[in-house]
């Protein structure tokens, strides 16, 4: 009987209004089209990325920067400025590739990106089906109309802005990280997703000032998810994605990545 009247239920709702809520629903899940897939490849999306930039700093000549304080230190900007040839930013896949499959994201969510430096990362999101009219970034260096100009501990957006917040190789420069992830769960909304990426590097303080004359970023390391967690205290919630630096591969060059949700 329950089974019979579920089914004239069903009967009831006009066919036409059917598909108007399954296009409805399927327009926050679909995939990119080909086209923008293609900025998944790091080759294609560096080409692109190429383009603008020449376009933005040779011909609009909008390249600009803020000045140091005692939260980034005196490197943090001159650093940077000499990796502004990364174009394509391969290593920004490391995040998004995980970023993208969890389900309470979709092509309508509002992204920031924190420190891309580059386009390359905001390219990757909308290759992996984010809306370019949904994601921001924010940077102590831009040439972008994409990325606004300003610093991670004092983020110039109102509270709860974003669905998702990504910090992809910046912590490590911060040296108040503690004032910067408050500024990350501030502009987060309650379950927000946070992504973190960090660098682990084997070399020490004092062989890396021997070779390039200064320490990129805070002399103290961030060496494990848990220090990552640490930072956003008893706001984080659900755990999505972790990766530590496995013993047997602490010689080389790696990354600590975390992937969760904050709750506020």
């Amino acid at each position: 009987m329950l089974e019979k009247l579920v089914t004239r239920g069903r009967n009831l709702v006009p066919i036409w209004s059917k598909k108007l809520l399954w296009k409805a629903r399927d327009s926050f899940y679909s995939p990119p089209t080909p086209v923008l897939q293609l900025l998944r490849v790091d080759f294609f999306r560096g080409q692109v990325a190429r383009v603008r930039f020449i376009y933005f700093t040779k011909i609009k000549r909008r390249l600009r920067a803020l000045g140091s304080n005692a939260d980034i230190g005196k490197n943090t900007i001159a650093h940077n400025m000499t990796g502004l040839s990364d174009l394509a930013c391969a290593r920004s896949s490391l995040l998004v590739r995980p970023f993208s499959v969890i389900e309470k994201l979709n092509r309508e969510s509002k992204i920031l990106s924190i420190g891309p430096r580059t386009e390359g990362e905001l390219l990757n999101l909308m290759g992996h089906g984010f809306n370019k009219n949904r994601i921001r970034g924010v940077d102590l260096i831009s040439y972008s109309p994409w990325v606004d100009l300003g610093d991670m501990h004092d983020l110039p957006y109102e509270d709860d802005s974003f669905d998702a917040v990504i910090l992809g190789w910046v912590l490590a420069y911060s040296h108040n990280r503690k004032k910067a992830t408050s500024e990350v769960i501030r502009v987060a909304r309650n379950g927000g997703i946070i992504a973190v990426g960090v660098e682990y590097c084997p070399v020490s303080n004092e062989e890396l000032i021997a070779t390039m004359g200064y320490v990129p970023g805070n002399e103290e390391r961030i060496t494990s998810v848990a220090e990552i967690l640490s930072f956003f205290g008893d706001h984080v919630d659900q755990l999505y994605f972790r990766h530590d630096v496995s013993p047997d591969m602490r010689t080389r060059v790696g990354s600590i990545i975390a992937i969760f949700s904050v709750r506020k």
